[in-house]
């Protein structure tokens, strides 16, 4: 950074090379940031559909363990009461039949439950385990890397705002006529880029909201940066009839 600085102060192709080739490298991190965006969402929604309907399902299989327990113990139970004892016998009877009812409509529910899964039967379920902990694990890969780019994209900024600081010692027009001859190659070198680091996944579409947003950035660092001017000049403008009058008292007393 210290040798880039040196190198534009003393020349204006220098500037132009450095302020475009940052412009660029702000592109590639843009489309990196927008590729992260939508792999977590997809990631997201899986999840967000996949997790409970596990869940769900992993309490209907626990119910009907349950319910076929508690429907073993009962017809032990009835196997176990005398011959005579009839009003014992309808009533374990009923209870039988109610929870024979109970387990069918659970398992209704439960290949319901593993089609929402895509799951032919109940094998499936390890893999559906495997794809919802890949899941997770994708997604906090891609909030790493998020952090990762996003705070590259800050540094590029800020040593392209240390760049345009020191442009306004060079003729404005020339710096802006040989940005523009650098731009169309270190454009397309950005896209080369990402072409190669994403293969088939590369989306034009992704590229051009990616150049779009660099030059909304660009534009609202410059606002920012007169701003600060314009509040630099006010305060310098307040402070400029106290430096008079201490001036002037200074005269008085002599």
């Amino acid at each position: 950074m210290k040798k880039l600085v040196q190198a534009v102060k003393t020349s204006l192709p220098a500037l132009a090379e450095a302020m475009e080739t940052l412009r660029a490298n702000m592109v590639v991190f843009r489309y990196q940031l927008h590729h992260i965006s939508r792999g977590k969402y997809k990631l997201g929604q899986y999840l967000d559909a996949a997790k409970p309907t596990l869940a769900e399902y992993l309490a209907v299989v626990q119910k009907i363990k349950n319910a076929v327990k508690e429907r073993k113990s009962l017809l032990t139970e009835k196997r176990e009461i005398s011959f005579w004892n009839i009003p014992k016998a309808k009533e374990l009877n009923a209870k039988i039949a109610e929870l024979t009812e109970d387990i069918e409509e659970l398992k209704s529910e439960k290949s319901v439950l593993l089609d929402h899964l895509n799951c032919t039967d109940d094998a499936g379920i390890s893999v559906v385990k495997k794809d919802i902990a890949a899941a997770e694990a994708g997604l906090s890969k891609l909030e790493q890397q998020k952090k990762k780019y996003s705070e590259e994209l800050e540094a590029t900024l800020s040593e392209y705002a240390v760049l345009k600081e020191q442009s306004a010692g060079f003729d404005s027009t020339e710096l802006y006529a040989q940005r523009m001859e650098l731009r169309s190659v270190k454009t397309a070198d950005a896209s080369h880029r990402i072409q190669s680091a994403y293969g088939e996944k590369y989306d034009p579409l992704v590229m051009f909201d990616s150049k779009r947003d660099v030059t909304e950035l660009l534009h609202k660092e410059n606002e920012s940066r007169a701003c600060k001017q314009r509040l630099k000049q006010q305060k310098q403008r307040k402070q400029l009839p106290k430096q008079r009058e201490k001036r002037n008292h200074e005269r008085q007393e002599r």
